[in-house]
């Protein structure tokens, strides 16, 4: 029997164990967003292997450490931070694409909140955490400034990105995050000032002239 044989007798075992391993790891993963999102700012290795049905061994047989562990769990958070801007029509009034994307983002930074405590925690430990927060919010940036670009358009240039920079600000989880933890205020209530505050930031801007 020759190599190459012998190499396609072996490719279904290697998809097999390559599948197996794929597994494994994403129960890991998974397994650790569920503590995280249940309030834990630094998931205990052992409470995730027992969740995911593993040994504490097989968790860092799959992670060098807990910091690359909650970086991959850190990954799946920023994947669901911002999400795609909905592609909304141009002819649409400002007032209702704000409220499309409000509700969007609102609804999202609600599901999200039990986790950003771990998230600012880890981006303060980690620069690969960090690096990936920041190309959340540079993408997060890019797809606002197309979503309102009918409006930047009629601004001053020297006041495009000033309003834009204020109305990513307004739409960051730190405001969801001010408005429902530090001011106390429900959900339906933080969703109806942020409207405002974007609505008023592009009311309160001269146009072009």
């Amino acid at each position: 029997m020759d190599i190459n044989s012998l190499d396609r007798q072996a490719l279904p075992y290697r998809a097999a164990n390559g599948s197996r391993v794929a597994r494994t790891r994403e129960a890991i993963v998974a397994s650790a967003l569920a503590l995280v999102a249940a309030g834990a700012v630094a998931p205990i290795v052992r409470d995730v292997a027992k969740m995911a049905g593993v040994s504490a061994r097989t968790v860092f047989q799959h992670f060098a450490d807990t910091a690359e562990l909650y970086v991959a769990v850190l990954g799946r958070v920023v994947g669901t931070l911002f999400g795609d801007v909905p592609d909304l029509a141009a002819a649409m009034p400002l007032d209702e694409r704000v409220m499309v994307v409000v509700r969007q983002v609102a609804n999202r930074f609600e599901q999200l909140m039990p986790m950003w405590t771990f998230v600012e925690a880890l981006q303060q430990r980690s620069t690969a955490a960090s690096d990936m927060v920041v190309q959340a919010y540079t993408a997060n940036h890019a797809n606002l400034a197309r979503l309102f670009d009918r409006e930047l358009a009629e601004l001053p240039a020297e006041s495009r990105e000033r309003t834009l920079t204020a109305v990513a600000m307004a739409l960051a989880p730190e405001s969801w995050v001010m408005l429902r933890r530090r001011l106390g205020l429900t959900a339906d209530q933080a969703r109806d000032e942020l409207g405002f505050v974007v609505n008023s930031v592009f009311k309160d801007v001269p146009p072009r002239r």
